[in-house]
């Protein structure tokens, strides 16, 4: 993602989306299940996004903290919106 708005339009839109974990553990599930709000943030630019902390839980319930460029379509369909 480059912004906030992306990812927020993204989640309206229920496209799925994973984790680029930077340490993958083999066989893990990325999928994200959950992100919190960022309302709040929508209005941020694409440079005063790129240090922000989102958490997220993904699989079967882990949780992290990633940053906005390890959020990614699940799908490369999905990447042109």
């Amino acid at each position: 993602m480059k912004t906030i708005k992306d990812l927020l339009n993204a989640i309206d839109k229920k496209i799925p989306l994973i984790w680029l974990d930077p340490l993958p553990i083999l066989n893990n599930d990325y999928s994200i299940t959950y992100i919190e709000p960022l309302e709040d943030l929508a209005d941020l630019t694409e440079e005063e996004s790129v240090d922000v902390l989102i958490l997220i839980q993904y699989g079967g319930g882990s949780e992290a903290q990633v940053t906005l460029n390890e959020i990614v379509f699940s799908s490369s369909e999905d990447n042109n919106l």
